[in-house]
């Protein structure tokens, strides 16, 4: 008897482990999915990054482009067209700066370090394929904790959902290719959130100093990263361990406000202070958030993903929700600490999508409670929201060359959202069993549509919008050239 319970809880066991390593390879395909095609090669934002860190390693100082007023003709290093190697050829006009001095330097070192191992030329639109692996790295990476996390503060199922969500969201997905920081600081902030819960649990003093360290280095890649400080102490502070609290929150600053002013110092600290000036009178106003909130997207362009806005009602519904379990205040906290930091620094009505990156981990995992709450308990209202923004990225396949477009036709689309909406209907009208089952089957036949559908969308995604002719494309790189080169 013992011996079949133990072999049936090892295939227990094997089963959710395979189940997870799943999830986690789908996320890792779609990520990797035409990566270097889309978002569209020659966003000058990524180059910010990668041109600095060239410049720093190969001449010992940052050289990059920016527009901002505080710069002055002495600083002005070269201005033209920065030329690109793809096969389309469209370059970026830019007014690169010496020293430039927007952004600490660890991301910059980061991807201008990997554009040097493929001895790639500064000042030119580096190849998409190199420059966005760090990023797809980190995701790859908050994937990892996400599921950890999510596991620890709620269940596996939970976490498995939450994954899910995290793996197939097409907003998630293209974000998360960019060469920006952001994508580094998404990354720290969840291992720092994993870091102070588990601190809290067993008093591990490693794991609290490493959060802080984490933390540091998250704003000295970009300084809105340095508001992970803050947001390390909170925990501690909540538990009313205000020594404590104010300790991490001092060696935090310092240990970012040290190396972050000394850089500016070595290179030039009149420009540094102008500038770091008027970063700080980026536009922000009361209506950021409602911008936020009507306003999706992964860049500088509006994208209607339909789970986005499933994401946000679910924050609603965690944040209104009576007796809330620890794991869910942590949640709701850390989604809306990720929010209002957006909210403040990304400025007013600016589409710089880019700042939101580090709330969308916490989205996935509100996404799977409501999602939860909802398959076991599917009433009418619910079901005619959560139905339609799970399958609702099925526009973003519309296309003259879909085979299948009648299906997107307002007919189909009535009438399948009716269909899977009657037996919510007829359980609010009969109050029977069996129509509550067959709610439930409902909920998790439109999980099932939406994972195949924003599979979809990602995979084809780039083809929608493109042809060879008028879509910019990447240079190709043999990304393993320089094992190649070490190996000889």
């Amino acid at each position: 008897m013992f011996k079949k319970t133990k072999i049936f809880f090892s295939h227990k066991v094997t089963l959710k482990t395979l189940a997870a390593i799943l999830v986690f390879l789908l996320g890792i395909f779609l990520r990797l999915w035409k990566y270097p095609y889309y978002p569209f090669v020659g966003h000058a934002e990524e180059y910010l990054f990668v041109w600095s860190g060239l410049s720093l390693i190969e001449k010992g100082v940052p050289i990059s482009w920016n527009d901002l007023p505080v710069y002055e003709e002495k600083n002005i290093y070269w201005t033209g067209i920065a030329p690109n190697s793809g096969p389309s050829q469209g370059g970026i006009g830019v007014r690169l700066l010496k020293p430039w001095l927007d952004e600490p330097p660890i991301f910059s070192l980061i991807v201008g370090g990997i554009s040097k191992l493929y001895n790639l030329p500064n000042f030119t639109v580096i190849s998409s394929y190199v420059i966005r692996i760090p990023s797809l790295i980190f995701s790859f990476t908050v994937m990892l904790f996400l599921f950890l996390l999510t596991r620890k503060l709620f269940d596996y199922q939970t976490a498995l959902i939450s994954l899910l969500f995290y793996a197939i969201t097409p907003t998630f997905i293209f974000g998360s290719r960019l060469a920006v920081p952001e994508n580094m600081i998404t990354m720290l902030m969840v291992i720092c959130l994993w870091l102070m819960v588990n601190y809290l649990e067993n008093s591990k003093k490693w794991q609290r100093n490493l959060a802080v360290i984490l933390a540091v280095l998250a704003g000295l890649a970009k300084p809105t990263g340095f508001l992970l400080v803050p947001f390390v102490s909170f925990f501690v502070f909540k538990e009313r361990r205000w020594s404590e609290g104010l300790k991490i929150l001092l060696t935090g600053t310092i240990l970012f406000l040290g190396p972050f002013l000394a850089y500016g110092a070595y290179f030039d600290w009149e420009l540094f202070k102008k500038v770091i000036a008027i970063q700080g009178t980026r536009p922000a106003g009361w209506s950021s958030l409602a911008y936020i909130f009507t306003n999706p997207g992964f860049s500088v362009e509006i994208f209607l993903d339909c789970l986005i806005v499933l994401g946000f009602f679910s924050l609603i519904f965690l944040i209104f929700k009576k007796n809330k379990t620890k794991g869910e205040e942590i949640i709701v906290f850390s989604f809306v600490y990720a929010l209002l930091v957006t909210a403040i620094s990304g400025g007013k009505h600016d589409q710089l999508a880019w700042y939101r990156y580090p709330m969308y981990p916490f989205m996935s995992v509100t996404m799977a409670l409501l999602i939860k709450k909802v398959i076991s308990f599917p009433t009418f209202e619910a079901s005619a929201l959560v139905i339609p923004l799970l399958i609702g990225n099925i526009d973003l396949l519309e296309n003259p060359f879909f085979k299948f477009n009648f299906i997107l036709q307002s007919t189909w689309f009535r009438a399948v959202f009716l269909f899977l909406l009657l037996p919510s209907i007829f359980s609010l009208v009969f109050k029977h069993k069996f129509w509550l089952e067959l709610s439930k089957v409902s909920i998790i036949f439109s999980l099932a549509i939406a994972i195949f559908v924003n599979f979809w969308v990602v995979k084809t995604r780039f083809n929608i919008l493109c042809d060879h002719e008028h879509c910019p494309l990447p240079q190709k790189i043999d990304l393993f050239e320089p094992i190649k080169v070490n190996k000889k």
